[in-house]
């Protein structure tokens, strides 16, 4: 009994079944976690080490350079890849893409534990690992002044200070974090307190006074060690010393000397010696934060917000957004001066996407019930529209047990799914139809419709299936985890459908589908229009034969009845006459096909109503000329927001906007990582009012910073490199990147020159703009040439000069003031006045054992340049040379036009040993994804093979039908070209589908040729006439059953491609740039290939038949008489 019967004996079972399903499916799709785009783990931590006022060549070796060599011994590990600027090393750590998820936080703490062993220079100096570098915000608030009473700004009386504005960010954290799903919330952008003891040259040179001896001073006021405790009767008490300073008057009556007054002694404070104690916002900030809406630009503290895995990222951002609002209108916890306004909030896109996804369903299942109607009329349209959500619903409830989340790839994966699933449907409903014009009763129809088709459907799928299984292996890293849902999807989808064709299908069929009251009248609208064309020819022939009659007579002419069927079999027996010459013009047009030029890509960027702007200006600029820059940056951008929209009317693009200086802040976006903290950088955040705005306002501003715009009085900025940016869809990369390194410490000179002539070759290209090198300009330094004997005279080592230089120029750290849970740094440095002279270097008196010395009696004060950026990669000092494309352009054919030009080679062969020039960016990234897509591309075919082998018992059936595959690469490859679309890792996903829906054609082709050649084969051998060569049948016969069966399966062939056309219509046309190319890929290749595979598999069966002797089914041996 097989299962189209155990399904009809037991329907009742079987409706059960579907229907439970089914609502747990709707249950399901209502509650599981909802994002925006699948989450994937950035395998990267960040470490970060402070040595203020260090230069960076020595902070390259005295620190980078020793935590590399620790870190590189970890087995885990890919590469390291580190900046290390003035004062600052930035290391990040890259693991190999094959370190499972659950695995990476134990690799963390093996860098953790070897940072611990490397020793660092100097006792300030420690290492902080943020392993939390790839935590993405799911909403992004700014907490900011805004000005009442109609008032324009915020009058200066009124201003918070950065520390209440903090305090108001605090409250907003704190209600936040507590709500179910929420994993943390931070803070950015905050500018740190600090209270400063100060002093001149002058009067600190005078002073016994040593920096050392203040602090112990200061610090001995501030007491945090406990006191003891002691026992009394009356129990046991702890001692707490009151030594935690209460006040700023604390610290400015610390005392420091004791002076005789007759019989007592007089205290002689800080102040008393001419020192000055303030408390204010640390200087220079070191970060900068602003907040721009319609009513100004305000400072703002920004608050990020992530969620916990497996949680619904609407219903978080809704949660928070009520709390939010509810603690300003009800509560009223927040002046009503301060506003809390989201900067970026991902549930918004979420809600988009998945919204137009749905619609883009709802519109492929539209579509292909209408086809099914079109084709074959309404009942079995019914049962395909009955039999789609069913497949739908059930695989959304078993997908989730496999950890698939609700994001745009597992949606539009069943968009995808729903042509393939279709595919056995239409079979099953089609040979029932067929079945019941022949005779037999619908539910014996529908039953030995499924059992006929039940093996080779089977195959069809599983090939379909190895299509797609396989990138769970193959695949590793992010890219796997961002299509986990997509393999997960498409082959549970299609093994239910199968499951469901069988059984639920056989029902339905059983149960609708009738034979038409008048077999020779159609009612479906495509074959009642064949039908009618048919008549219309029929006359039109009938015609022409009595006319031609008077001239003698005329053959015989075989109508089919069939106006495309008569097309269809004139064509095939013209391709099997010439079988030889059909497949060489396949190979030609799959030869010309490979020869059109069709770009690459590894992810597309997204269009939504969000860019950023990448501010950066030389490694010497200061955060105050960064923010000048940055401002002109939000004023450029506010006076282009006035437009109009198209029917004139004016209308504002600009909605927000958030610049972060001198810090990255948040990661605000999964394929945008956050810039490394430095003062010469910025990040400007842009929130457009509506996404098709933001293409037109990228255009305008790029072309306002480059040449201006005289008429809104926008003046060009000059002096920095401004970078308009597109969120990245998938794992982040640069779209141009040519790295140039040499070994170690290689010559920083030659390293350049090398650079400045990859750059130079891609300013020449004319895809490219924003070229730019990670190393940036030289820095200005002054180094202290130390006369070590004069020195030594002095008691004075050049740790000395170091500490003493950075305590007057940068700030010593005294102790640190503690309000609560709020800390607060004490420092002692000069005055602003002195700190900015650079004269007073040669003035300022250094600390020895035996005091004061002037530096100018023990060393010389040099002026150099200096590198103020090295970059290394894998401990090897590097550059890396990028740039943007313009908008059309692939950035991966820039690289390799560039990397293989005559020019190239040349300065490859000029280079000094050691040196070399790499592949970065997307196409280093296209290439190990391609590596991998290549591995998950043999194990596909391995099992496909395997499959087939199974299934016909032999290679020659199996070398036919694999044949078909190169035909899909044909139309594929055609409309990538035509719609000038890239093939990056989702067409290349497009690509296994369309091979799975080419194969599952071949093999119900092959099928019923088999059958009909069987037939014919026992017809003729009860008419006693086997005599042909092929089991028995002529040529003409056999080519005969090869016509029929292509004329038999070309209805549910061309359903199939038609509904599967449908579904993806609608990605090709809205789905976003991460479906386009894939939607038009598969759309191009199912019509060239479903065209090719009805004359290019009957013509190789053929060749392998006529030509090669091999037998397509046993043939009859009789015993002898």
């Amino acid at each position: 009994m097989n299962l189209a019967e155990i399904a009809m004996k037991y329907r009742t079972v079987v409706f059960t079944f579907v229907v439970m399903l089914t609502l747990w499916g709707v249950y399901t799709f209502s509650t599981m976690p909802r994002r925006e785009d699948p989450a994937f783990t950035i395998r990267t931590c960040v470490v970060s080490t402070r040595w203020p006022g260090t230069p960076a060549v020595k902070v390259e070796e005295l620190v980078t350079d020793k935590i590399e060599e620790e870190l590189d011994s970890i087995e885990e590990v890919d590469y390291l890849k580190s900046e290390t600027t003035t004062g600052q090393s930035v290391i990040y750590v890259n693991l190999e893409d094959n370190v499972r998820p659950d695995h990476v936080q134990q690799v963390w703490d093996k860098v953790r534990a070897r940072i611990d062993k490397t020793p660092m220079p100097a006792e300030n100096v420690r290492p902080i690992v943020n392993d939390e570098f790839g935590d993405t915000s799911i909403m992004l608030l700014g907490v900011y002044q805004v000005p009442l009473g109609g008032d324009d700004s915020v009058r200066d009386e009124n201003r918070y200070s950065a520390r209440e504005l903090e305090v108001f960010a605090d409250q907003v954290r704190d209600a936040i974090r507590v709500l179910p799903g929420v994993a943390k919330v931070d803070k950015y952008g905050v500018q740190d307190e600090a209270i400063y003891i100060e002093t001149d040259l002058g009067t600190w040179s005078q002073l016994e006074l040593t920096t050392s001896q203040l602090k112990q001073l200061v610090a001995d006021r501030n007491i945090v060690s406990p006191g003891g405790s002691f026992d009394t009767p009356d129990g046991k008490f702890n001692v707490k010393p009151g030594g935690e300073f209460d006040a700023m008057s604390e610290i400015e009556s610390v005392s420091v000397a004791g002076v005789k007054s007759g019989d007592s002694y007089n205290q002689v404070s800080l102040t008393d010696i001419g020192l000055t104690v303030r408390r204010d916002a640390v200087e220079p900030p070191e970060v900068i934060s602003r907040f721009t809406e319609p009513r100004g630009t305000f400072p703002a503290v920004m608050v990020g917000m992530t969620m916990k895995s497996g949680e619904n990222i609407v219903e978080i951002c809704e949660a928070a957004t009520r709390r939010i609002q509810r603690m300003i209108d009800v509560e009223q916890a927040l002046p009503r001066d301060i506003a809390v306004r989201p900067v970026s909030k991902l549930s918004d896109n979420v809600t988009k996407k998945i919204s137009d996804v749905i619609v883009n369903v709802i519109e492929a299942i539209i579509i292909v019930v209408i086809v099914v109607f079109l084709f074959v009329g309404l009942r079995t349209s019914l049962v395909m529209a009955a039999n789609i959500p069913f497949v739908v619903l059930g695989s959304i409830a078993i997908i989730r047990m496999f950890g698939v989340e609700l994001e745009q790839i597992s949606l539009a994966s069943i968009i995808i799914a729903l042509g393939l699933l279709v595919d056995n449907a239409v079979q099953v409903c089609d040979q029932t139809r067929v079945n019941i014009l022949a005779g037999m009763t619908p539910q014996k129809a529908a039953v030995e419709g499924a059992k006929s088709l039940a093996m080779p459907m089977l195959v069809g799928t599983l090939t379909t299936v190895a299509a797609f299984l396989p990138m769970l292996i193959a695949l590793e890293g992010g890219g796997a985890e961002y299509v986990y849902s997509l393999p997960v999807t498409l082959s549970t989808t299609l093994l239910l459908s199968w499951l469901y064709a069988m059984t639920i299908c056989v029902l339905l069929s059983a149960m609708i589908i009738r034979a038409p009251k008048d077999p020779e009248r159609p009612s479906a609208p495509l074959p009642w229009l064949n039908f009618r064309l048919n008549q219309l020819a029929s006359s039109v022939k009938q015609k022409w034969l009595k006319a031609s009659s008077d001239r003698g007579p005329t053959a015989p002419q075989k109508n089919d009845g069939n106006l495309f069927l008569s097309v269809y079999s004139y064509t095939a027996k013209i391709a099997l006459r010439f079988k030889w010459i059909t497949v060489a013009a396949s190979v030609l047009m799959l030869v010309g096909a490979m020869q059109l030029p069709v770009s690459t890509e590894f992810f597309p960027q997204d269009r939504r109503d969000q860019f950023y702007v990448e501010v950066t200006l030389p490694e010497t600029a200061t955060i105050e000329q960064t923010n000048q820059v940055v401002s002109q940056v939000e004023d450029t951008l506010k006076k282009l927001s006035p437009s109009t929209d198209g029917e004139g009317n004016p209308i504002e693009r600009l909605r927000t906007m958030r610049s972060m200086i001198a810090q990255g802040g948040a990661r605000w976006a999964l394929g945008v990582s956050p810039p490394s903290p430095q003062s010469n950088t910025a990040e400007v955040l842009i929130r457009t009012t509506a996404g098709e705005l933001t293409e037109g306002m990228i255009a305008d501003f790029r072309q306002a910073v480059e040449a201006g715009n005289p008429e809104l009085g926008i003046e060009a900025i000059a002096g920095a490199r401004i970078t308009t940016k597109r969120i990245q869809m998938g794992p982040p990369a640069n779209p141009v990147e040519i790295r140039v390194s040499g070994e170690g410490f290689a010559d920083i000179g030659e390293l350049r020159r090398v650079a400045e002539e990859v750059k130079q070759m891609l300013r020449d290209d004319p895809d490219t703009w924003d070229v730019a090198d990670s190393w940036g300009v030289d820095g200005f330094q002054l180094n202290i040439e130390v006369d070590e004997e004069k020195a030594s005279l002095s008691g004075v080592t050049s740790a000395n000069i170091a500490n003493t230089l950075n305590a007057y120029f940068t700030g010593l750290q005294l102790t640190t003031f503690r309000e609560g849970d709020h800390l607060v740094p004490v420092y002692f440095r000069l005055r602003s006045e002195d700190r900015n002279d650079l004269s007073e270097i040669d003035n300022a008196f250094v600390e020895g054992k035996n005091g004061k010395v002037p530096l100018s009696s023990i060393a010389k004060v040099v002026q150099t340049w200096q590198p103020g950026k090295i970059e290394r990669r894998d401990q090897n000092r590097t550059i890396e040379v990028s740039s943007q494309v313009d908008d059309g352009a692939s950035g991966n054919d820039v690289v390799q036009r560039i990397f293989n030009s005559d020019r190239m080679q040349k300065l490859k062969e000029t280079m000094p040993v050691g040196f070399k020039v790499e592949i970065g960016g997307a196409l280093e990234e296209s290439q190990d994804s391609a590596a991998q897509m290549m591995t998950s591309f043999g194990i596909s075919f391995l099992s496909i093979v395997l499959i087939l082998v199974v299934q016909y018992n032999g290679w020659s059936k199996t070398l036919v039908i694999l044949t078909t595959l190169p035909l899909a690469m044909i139309g594929a490859w055609f409309g990538l070209w035509l719609t000038s679309n890239p093939l990056g890792f989702m067409p290349q996903l497009g690509l296994l589908s369309l091979f799975g829906i080419v194969l599952n054609t071949g093999i119900i082709f092959m099928e019923f040729a088999d059958i009909l050649i069987a037939e014919k084969r026992d017809q003729l051998d009860r008419d006693g006439s086997l005599t042909g060569p092929v089991v028995g049948l002529s040529r003409a016969e056999f080519r005969e059953c090869l016509v029929t069966a292509g004329k038999q399966r070309m209805l549910p062939i061309f359903l199939t491609t038609a509904t599967t056309i449908g579904g993806l219509l609608p990605l090709a046309l809205t789905g976003g740039p991460l479906w386009v190319g894939m939607a038009w890929l598969m759309i191009f290749g199912l019509i060239v290939a479903t065209l090719l595979t009805l004359y290019i598999v009957p013509a190789l069966y053929a060749i392998i038949v006529e030509t090669f002797g091999i037998h397509p089914i046993p043939a009859i041996v009789k015993p002898d008489q």
